[in-house]
């Protein structure tokens, strides 16, 4: 079994990667047998890492690294614009089914060798592509062109952001239509699935979740004042994910410039790499805002559980690991109601807060009255936690009851009745 991923491993990974790293941990504590399972992700050079004898992370060069092209900066982070990865695809043919995570290289290469070979095919959505395209195209074009007349005329008269990212739209549903099965996590992604395998070869992944790593005991927000300069003595607002503008991180940051003006005390912990980190200094001041970018990943459970909200104004997730570990965390969340992740609240107001748009006004609003009230806080951050320990899995679970019945139904499309995976 061979898994697809376009991007690097690394502190400043996204989700995307995380939950592949998650499930490959997984896959380490079954018995080895019948899977195989190795995640192929990129690289400065080639490594092989063993998880187990039957599961390993292989990094890989890209051929055309979009490090390699300044214009090209953005904060999704790196990928590869080959058309083919001559390597990569030597490597594919010992694999029975590949997994493509993503439009890119090695999804490229992974279709030819499975057509070529006759390997089953699989993919699986994890995030908006065409949302993130609008707006790194956006972002990469205003910094090419500026904000002169040419520069409005191809951003705004010509909405060449829009049409690329309907663009990238359109070659996700060409890669899912080449595929044999196809893994979704939110409705608008099965209606996109179903039209292009049909519905009986489109299946659901969730997310899995480790609920003694995320829990409220971690809480030390004494610790958390040592460590980053974070102040006790008021509401704590925690936003993580990339600091930009795909995650709309500058909602939080004028929806909390509203509440420290009408004479709400807060402040504001942004941990993530983004290019508007500077942008919300600018706006909230040192004494207000705490931006130390981005944060190894043992120290997510602590900052979770001392936080008091999480807030989250992104539109484009589809379901977003961070909003999990904050309901685990028993972190009362506010979210967007348009977003993937508003699914893991069960009813607005019982153990979440939902934000129809991006409005910082509205935002600032549903904020106001938690600010206020800490017992309210608390009892949405209690009910959150309780709903996520009856219904999120272990990645374990996921594992062996979305991903290993898709897998072995995408080997028996083509005749390999007793596949190794």
């Amino acid at each position: 079994m061979a898994v697809l991923v376009t991007l690097a491993r690394g502190p400043g990974a996204g989700g995307h990667v995380k939950c592949w790293e998650r499930f490959a941990e997984a896959a380490a504590t079954l018995p080895s047998g019948p899977l195989d399972l190795t995640i192929y992700t990129m690289a400065d050079t080639e490594a092989v890492e063993p998880l187990a004898p039957h599961v390993r992370h292989h990094a890989l060069p890209p051929v055309l690294g979009t490090a390699r092209i300044p214009f090209l900066e953005q904060g999704a982070g790196h990928t590869d614009l080959a058309p083919h990865h001559r390597r990569l695809a030597r490597l594919l043919r010992r694999h029975d089914v590949l997994h493509a995570t993503d439009t890119f290289t090695f999804s490229r290469t992974a279709q030819r060798v499975a057509r070529a070979r006759d390997a089953g095919l699989v993919a699986s959505v994890h995030t908006d592509l065409p949302a993130f395209t609008t707006v790194y195209s956006r972002e990469i074009l205003a910094r090419l062109t500026g904000t002169g007349r040419i520069g409005r005329w191809l951003l705004d008269g010509l909405d060449l952001p829009g049409r690329l990212g309907r663009n990238a739209g359109r070659t996700v549903a060409r890669v899912l239509t080449a595929c044999d099965r196809v893994l979704v996590s939110k409705d608008a992604d099965r209606a996109l699935a179903t039209r292009a395998v049909g519905a009986d070869r489109v299946a659901w992944l969730r997310r899995g979740l480790d609920l003694d790593r995320f829990h409220p005991r971690h809480r030390d927000r004494a610790h958390l004042r040592l460590d980053l300069g974070v102040p006790a003595d008021r509401p704590l607002l925690l936003f993580v994910g990339r600091a930009d503008d795909s995650k709309r991180v500058m909602t939080l940051a004028r929806a909390a410039r509203l509440l420290r003006d009408a004479g709400h005390p807060l402040h504001v912990l942004v941990v993530g790499a983004g290019n508007r980190r500077d942008d919300i200094l600018a706006l909230l001041g040192p004494d207000d805002v705490t931006a130390p970018g981005t944060l190894p990943q043992d120290v997510l459970p602590a900052l979770y559980a001392s936080a008091d909200l999480f807030v989250f104004p992104s539109e484009s997730e589809v379901s977003p690991n961070v909003v999990l570990e904050a309901r685990a965390s028993g972190l009362p969340v506010v979210l967007s109601a348009r977003d993937g992740g508003a699914r893991f609240v069960r009813a607005h107001g019982l153990d979440g807060v939902l934000v129809d748009g991006p409005d910082p006004a509205a935002w600032a609003s549903a904020l106001a009255p938690l600010l206020a009230d800490t017992d309210t806080r608390a009892a949405l951050g209690t009910r959150a936690r309780a709903i996520v320990e009856q219904t999120v899995p272990s990645w374990r679970d996921v594992l062996e009851a979305d991903l290993l019945p898709v897998w072995r139904a995408a080997a028996r499309d083509h005749g390999r009745a007793e596949p190794r995976l």
